[in-house]
């Protein structure tokens, strides 16, 4: 038990001699760099993170890259973000100048150009973002050929080009005429996802 009295986390990381303002710096960068690193290692094992921060914190949309990034900053990876360059950036200004009014300013700009970065970073996570959807509108004048053969009282498959790759769709011919494999034919509707298609 004597030993859990002694232990002393900033004495640990060189920081035993700290005082005032040093303290905060460094309990904030501590604080910061624990939250980061818990996050990292949960998002590694599965996207736990987002759950346990959303229940604990009350923060919906955590891992949801959907959300508005601006917003993200605020959110708890901006906190963490803020928490560990402000007291990083602080700490280190204290201990090269001595001088608490400067390290406070570093220290608020490092934290707060660090959410800005965050922010910037969630923006280009959106934007790198494609979840594939195509929607079958988009295949309304494509142009493709007859798959299996379209009866003129069913319907057969056609292949056509849209969406950025060829896709073979059910497909029923728009004048109820009978069209073979093989043919060429364009889309001119949709009949939820059965395309109706004509001759060329």
């Amino acid at each position: 038990m004597s030993i859990l009295d002694d232990f002393d986390i900033f004495e640990l990381l060189g920081f035993g001699d700290a005082t005032g303002l040093e303290m905060i710096f460094a309990a904030s960068a501590l604080v910061g760099g624990v939250l980061f690193l818990l996050w990292f290692a949960l998002m590694m094992i599965g996207g736990v993170a987002a759950d346990i921060f959303e229940g604990l914190l009350g923060m919906e949309g955590v891992g949801d890259l959907g959300a508005d990034a601006s917003f993200k900053a605020l959110t708890f990876q901006g906190l963490m973000a803020f928490l560990m360059f402000f007291g990083l950036a602080g700490l280190y200004t204290m201990k090269a100048t001595d001088t608490s009014t400067i390290a406070i300013g570093v220290g608020g700009a490092a934290g707060f150009a660090s959410m800005w970065g965050t922010g910037k970073l969630f923006q280009l996570f959106i934007t790198l973002q494609s979840d594939g959807t195509v929607e079958i509108s988009e295949a309304v004048g494509a142009n493709g050929t007859v798959y299996l053969r379209i009866p003129h009282d069913g319907a057969g498959q056609v292949q056509v080009n849209f969406g950025g790759s060829l896709r073979t769709m059910n497909a029923k011919s728009h004048d109820d005429a009978e069209i073979g494999n093989g043919e060429f034919i364009e889309v001119v509707d949709t009949m939820g996802d059965v395309l109706i298609v004509k001759r060329q």
